[in-house]
């Protein structure tokens, strides 16, 4: 079956379906910088969660968008049990043990194209995300022991991977 696809209602789908990810119109408090992107040594991509006391991811996604596509393109895992979590994350590959693939529309990356990676957890019942925008070409710039993380707005920003991974614990409190 063909799908018709219209130009320009990719961003609209992309911010649709983060604001339907993310519950804003339930008051979910802003993201915070619990996520960063890095190149896996075998040329992937790999989500890091920041070292946050008792937090419980839920979903992490990739979404992209094409600028051409109606509909939601997006890798998406959902921790079944909800009661354990994860540090990393490989994206395209198969889910964590415990979680399943909830959307799997986005199989590789490609230059040009905007993404954004995004977790929604909690800790202690309170909810905690975070999101990180990112390009191919982004990630082709990070020097040996870098990740992209998000301090807010449209831009990422490179950081030291072990800074990320044990710095601030105020970025833990939901």
């Amino acid at each position: 079956m063909m799908r018709r696809r219209r130009p320009g209602l990719g961003y609209t789908a992309v911010a649709l379906a983060t604001l339907a990810f993310f519950g804003v119109a339930c008051g979910t408090p802003a993201p915070k910088g619990i996520l960063a992107v890095e190149r896996a040594q075998d040329g992937g991509v790999r989500l890091l969660l920041a070292d946050c006391p008792g937090y419980v991811a839920q979903d992490v996604s990739v979404i992209a968008d094409t600028d051409d596509d109606s509909e939601l393109v997006d890798w998406s895992v959902h921790n079944s049990g909800r009661t354990s979590s994860v540090r990393d994350i490989q994206v395209f590959q198969g889910p964590p043990e415990g979680w399943r693939t909830t959307g799997d529309t986005l199989t590789a990356l490609r230059e040009g194209v905007p993404y954004v990676a995004n977790v929604n957890g909690n800790v202690g019942g309170r909810g905690l995300r975070g999101r990180v925008p990112f390009t191919v070409e982004d990630l082709k710039g990070l020097g040996s022991g870098e990740v992209l993380t998000w301090n807010g707005g449209d831009k990422n920003v490179k950081t030291d991977r072990d800074d990320f991974l044990h710095g601030d614990p105020d970025r833990c409190k939901p």
